[in-house]
């Protein structure tokens, strides 16, 4: 599934402000965006469904092998597998699934390495297998008449392994050119721990990003034009070795607090990259501070 939806720029920006920092380093920047509460409700309706595209693709995958034309879903709500998800999943899981989806908004509406068109086509959302075997017990649960509490400790499930997103640059001649890896951390308090380790994990990666598999994958299950264009350049890429595409770094960073120290405006070091992030790939840093997250992402998630 190629996704297409985009957000209206201005509203974006009237919810989150971007806030500039003088900056030197030739491989290395840091932006930072700061919420305005109020200009939520102006894109809200549009966030919604942004968010559904972006899960489409994972209900896709749950209910394949389930699909009767005799007795499609929305007759019986209670016979669709894909019921519930993501919005009963634990808010850890939600505020995970909501870092990769801001990262993926970030690139595609301010851009990321001084381009403005890269391009993501689809989620990887359907690679978090431990969350769909979740999700059928809760729905068993309920089906049964019980009850469940989505935020109860024993309700966390770990994260998807792999990339958080992928983004890449096509030519006229549908060469990919450039590759994008997104690493996404999203957390209620400050952690500095979150940050080390999303600078780890993108400087330990290899020149081939994994998670192009998994989108080759994914994409053989659409028989769109457009699918096909991408996956037939991801299998090019995939195929060459990445030996003539540049591959970039963004680890994007949301967080439910603002730093107090006077003269600090953010999280993630501002004049030069993570000591972590000790290769000579390009790094672009993106923040994010929020005023509530958690009430964002239940806001947003469960449509409360």
């Amino acid at each position: 599934m190629i996704r297409s939806k985009r957000l209206t720029q201005a509203l974006l920006n009237a919810w989150l402000v971007e806030h500039r920092l003088a900056m030197s380093h030739t491989r290395y920047r840091l932006r930072l965006w700061r919420e305005n509460r109020a200009g939520l409700a102006g894109i809200k309706s549009e966030l919604e469904s942004y968010i559904d595209e972006a899960f489409e693709d994972a209900r896709k995958r749950i209910r394949s092998g389930f699909e009767d034309d005799l007795s499609p879903f929305n007759d019986d709500p209670n016979s669709d597998p894909a019921a519930n998800y993501p919005a009963l999943l634990h808010q850890f899981t939600l505020q995970g699934y909501f870092g990769e989806i801001l990262a993926v908004i970030a690139v595609e509406h301010w851009g990321a390495h001084g381009h403005t068109d890269w391009v993501v086509p689809a989620f990887l959302f359907r690679f978090h297998d431990v969350e769909f075997q979740h999700l059928e017990l809760i729905n068993q649960k309920l089906r049964s008449g019980g009850i469940h509490n989505p935020d109860e400790p024993e309700e966390i499930r770990p994260g998807h392994t792999g990339d958080d997103g992928l983004a890449f640059r096509m030519n006229a001649g549908n060469l990919i050119t450039e590759v994008l890896t997104l690493e996404a951390k999203c957390v209620d308090r400050h952690n500095s721990g979150k940050i080390r380790e999303a600078h780890e994990k993108l400087a330990q990666g290899g020149q081939l990003p994994v998670g192009v598999r998994e989108l080759i994958n994914l994409l053989s299950e659409y028989a769109t034009p457009e699918a096909n264009i991408w996956q037939e350049a991801l299998l090019k890429l995939w195929r060459g070795g990445y030996r003539d595409v540049a591959r970039c770094d963004c680890v994007v960073y949301a967080c439910g607090q603002t730093p107090v120290r006077a003269g600090r405006l953010t999280w993630m070091p501002v004049d030069e990259p993570h000591v972590t992030y000790a290769i000579t790939r390009n790094l672009e840093g993106m923040e994010f501070h929020f005023q509530d997250l958690p009430e964002v992402v239940l806001t947003l998630h469960r449509r409360e």
